[in-house]
């Protein structure tokens, strides 16, 4: 046994100078990835751009950015716009900031498809701000159309352009959807009751703790780029194909200019009287009444509520003739004040069809006086009076002259029926008041807005249901299962249970709703039902449910987590780091099992089958299943408190409790843990009935004797172990090499001599708690192999022969649901056994029915007389 041991020893001295070069050389590949990759500036910055508080503060702006422009025009007037042209620069700079940093730290985005557009949303802010609209406004006086300006082609073209920053809202939808799943999978609980099937519980865990792979980002961007191009295209793209209808009439408004004018140039030459002139003025001023508008008339009557634009403003304006000239002018036009007030008051008690309305006695006053009110426009000379000069109840803001108002809020109206040379001398001109149409609007721009909004994110997530729905989730599902079984593969087991716990939802909904189904059969309303279904999958895409359990990914998913499981219980904890180790490795297919062993520390148990080789020859091929049921205890047991069953080899079972960096009082817990279990796990084999049946077996019962039974002996030794892969490239075993579980391996063969079934070594009693070594009974002092100093042996005394049977043991119908069951209640028991109240000692040995029964046989006399005894020894 020397040589081998020396044989041994070279050999894994050889091994792990192999694997220490190994790993230096794979520390040294990791470092220099490290240096070559992207620095600490370049990831806080990637960071902070994907945090909550950005994304807000980018939502924010954008949402101002998309609305601001409406809210102005909707709610102040021109004096406010310097102020809401401050914060159009704050937005403009904002992201024009995030357009560099994101071009500098974030990957594929320089040059992308969202970088134009983040560009040309950007600059399409620079139309918000009021001096360029100004700029960009030219008054041609001398060509200009009936509505007199060219802002209302520069808002147009502004709110196309203005489209284009709407594709900041998919961006940010995204962002947001990212954040609710995080804060989902958060604030969701860690376990549901078993048998709510009812629950959603389980099934929004599963979606919300799914991370999205790079195969998801790349089609839903793919998708999200050809919607965008899809709705930018129609919008920008189908007015061109549509032809207005403006144009088909002329409007009453151009038509009245050219009366009033004609009318006034035939009152100068005499040729018409006076009366006729100011009947025509007064008849288009009422007719298009600004004050009117502000009172709405009823249903069935007809006013100037049913325009969107009103006069304000009426003068002369003149291209060679000076401000003077224009006042002469002036005296002529203004109305003399008995026929106003005859005109309003006519206007106001007479039923006519089309309701005129009355004017105040501030605007009547205006144009009953000199219009003296100079203004400068379109560098043409302009004298008139403005009807909105003095604040009244129906006047909140005044309006002197024309450009008081924004370019979009204003439209002039002038007499056309000239030549060219008169249009040059002096006209009349008629300002119109089109905030009611702007501010209209502006209200259904954000109406439209929100509209496209909608229309964005829904076609972007509608597109790419029927993808993420058959394809990408089971993908990132299946990607996340292997990165959970990477981190920890002892976790495959838990992953296998939850998706048992899924399907078991599913199935039960299934049921529910087929027995909705044959209810609404037989009140023969079963055709509402197949109704909805087809509507509901027309228009959302399959039953997830029912179409994807046999889809090739559904099976390849499960594959995965029975894969995972078959490795976890293959391996088991001391071949947890094999695994994890390999599937890291994602540069290469290749597998490495002889990784570098670990040293651990550790209580290392050791339990034998008594008799085994007499129960293989009788019971020949039941002898597995025999085996398995006595696993089953032994391995639950264990399990539950906080061990590792390592290997098994026939008859013997290697058990694990591995100590780690643990504190001293979770050590001494451990240990307490680790002997109760060897305790229960003996009085549970005696206790057992079916392994009961085995008492009665008539071949046991002739080779083993008529008082035949199920016995196992047990040691349990505390030490360290190197925990790796024994064996080669053709096969491996996970387990521990160590003198220490030879030494616990030969205290259990011990026992034998010492005719009893459990048996410690002082390592363990040192590590326990002092109620627990109370317990034991000190029995030798031996040289084991493997030891370098003698140790203490120590019993705990039991008679299984005093082990009652389980009375209430009840055979059930153990499948799969019913295991999956039992392993949730072990494991909460497990999760209990840390608890800071919890006595292991007391609970499990002191106040135990089974465990009092073992020992009922060892009375304190005994004890007494066996100490007197040994100390003579």
């Amino acid at each position: 046994m020397g040589g081998t041991e020396e044989k041994q020893s070279d050999d894994s001295e050889r091994r792990h100078s192999t694997f220490d070069l190994a790993d230096q050389l794979a520390k040294n590949k990791l470092k220099k990835k490290k240096t070559s990759g992207p620095s600490t500036c370049y990831r806080c910055f990637g960071a902070l751009m994907d945090t909550p508080y950005m994304t807000a503060i980018s939502l924010s702006l954008t949402f101002w950015a998309l609305l601001g422009d409406d809210i102005r025009i909707l709610t102040t007037n021109r004096p406010s716009d310097p102020a809401f042209n401050v914060i159009t620069l704050i937005c403009l700079s904002f992201f024009a900031i995030e357009i560099v940093l994101a071009s500098i730290f974030k990957k594929d985005y320089l040059f992308g498809f969202f970088f134009v557009l983040d560009c040309v949303s950007t600059a399409s802010l620079v139309l918000d701000l009021t001096w360029v609209i100004d700029a960009m406004t030219v008054e041609d006086l001398t060509n200009e159309s009936s509505n007199g300006s060219s802002a209302v082609q520069v808002g147009a073209f502004g709110r196309i352009v203005r489209v284009l920053r709407l594709i900041r809202i998919v961006k940010i939808y995204k962002a947001i959807y990212e954040q609710f799943i995080a804060e989902l999978k958060k604030n969701l609980g860690s376990d549901a009751e078993m048998d709510e099937w009812d629950k959603d519980d389980a099934l929004a865990k599963s979606d919300a703790g799914r991370t999205e792979s790079k195969v998801g980002k790349k089609l839903v961007g793919i998708v999200t780029q050809r919607v965008i191009i899809l709705v930018l295209g129609m919008l920008l793209l189908l007015p061109l194909f549509t032809v207005s209808t403006f144009h088909m009439t002329a409007t009453s408004g151009a038509y009245g200019v050219d009366t009033v004018f004609n009318y006034f140039k035939r009152m100068q030459t005499y040729q018409a009287p006076r009366s006729t002139y100011e009947q025509a003025l007064l008849r288009y001023l009422y007719y298009h009444n600004w004050f009117w508008y502000r009172e709405t008339c009823g249903d069935e009557e007809v006013c100037s509520d049913d325009f969107m634009s009103h006069p304000f403003w009426v003068g002369f304006a003149a291209k060679d003739k000076s401000v003077s000239q224009l006042m002469n002018l002036t005296k002529v036009a203004a109305i003399n004040s008995d026929t106003m007030k005859a005109w309003d008051k006519n206007a106001t008690d007479a039923q006519y069809t089309y309701m005129l309305g009355s004017f105040p006695q501030p605007a009547m006053d205006v144009l009953t006086s000199v219009w003296s009110t100079e203004c400068l426009f379109g560098g043409w000379n302009h004298v008139g009076a403005s009807l909105l000069a003095t604040k009244t109840d129906y006047v909140n803001y005044v309006v002197k002259c024309p450009s008081d108002l924004r370019p979009s809020e204003r439209f002039a109206l002038r007499s056309k029926a000239t030549t060219q040379d008169q249009f040059n001398d002096y006209h009349m001109v008629f300002f119109f008041d089109a905030r009611p149409f702007v501010q209209s609007e502006s209200s259904n721009n954000m109406l439209l807005t929100g509209f496209i909004c909608i229309v964005l994110c829904g076609s972007s997530m509608v597109f790419s249901k029927d993808a993420n729905t058959l394809v990408l989730r089971p993908v990132e599902s299946m990607i996340e299962k292997v990165n959970v079984i990477r981190d920890n593969p002892l976790a495959a087991m838990k992953l296998a249970d939850d998706e048992f716990k899924r399907e078991q939802i599913l199935k039960h909904r299934a049921s529910k709703e087929a027995s909705r189904s044959v209810f609404l059969e037989r009140l023969k309303l079963g055709w509402v039902e197949n109704f909805i279904r087809q509507s509901y999958t027309y228009l959302c895409g399959s039953d997830e449910v029912s179409d994807t359990a046999n889809m090739e990914t559904a099976v390849l998913e499960k594959t995965i987590i029975k894969l995972g499981s078959l490795l976890a219980l293959g391996f088991g904890e001391a071949g947890a780091s094999i695994v994890a180790d390999n599937m890291r490795g994602l540069d290469s297919a290749g597998v490495n099992a002889m990784v570098p062993g670990a040293r651990v520390d550790c209580i290392i148990g050791s339990a034998r089958i008594s008799d085994f080789s007499t129960a293989t020859e009788v019971l020949q091929g039941k002898v597995m299943t025999f085996v398995n049921q006595i696993a089953e205890i032994v391995h639950g047991i264990v399990n539950e408190f906080h061990g590792a069953p390592n290997k098994n080899s026939g008859d013997k079972f290697l058990l694990i409790w591995r100590l780690g960096k643990m504190e001293m009082w979770q050590q001494q817990r451990l240990a307490d843990m680790a002997m109760v279990a060897f305790i229960r796990i003996l009085g549970c084999c005696h206790s057992s009935k079916l392994l009961a049946e085995y008492r009665a077996h008539p071949g046991l019962m002739q080779r083993l004797g008529r008082n035949c039974r199920v016995n196992l002996t047990c040691g349990l030794h505390s030490g360290w172990a190197i925990e790796g892969a024994v064996g080669s490239e053709f096969k491996i075993d996970a387990s521990y090499l160590s003198p220490n579980v030879s030494i616990a391996e030969s205290i259990e063969e011990a026992s034998k001599f010492y005719k009893v079934n459990i048996i410690f070594t002082e390592t363990v009693i040192k590590r326990c708690s002092k109620q627990m070594a109370s317990m034991c009974r000190l029995v030798d002092r031996v040289q084991v192999k493997g030891s370098k100093s003698p140790l203490r042996i120590f019993v705990f005394d039991v008679d299984p022969q005093s082990m009652p049977l389980t009375e209430w043991y009840d055979r059930l119908d153990w499948n799969v649901r019913q295991r999956f069951k039992a392993r949730q209640i072990l494991e909460s028991q497990k999760e209990k056994k840390w608890a800071a109240k919890m006595n292991i000692v007391k609970t499990f040995v002191q106040e135990s029915v089974d465990v009092q029964a073992l020992r009922d046989p060892y009375t304190p006399a005994f004890f007494q007389m066996f100490n007197m005894g040994y100390q003579n020894y």
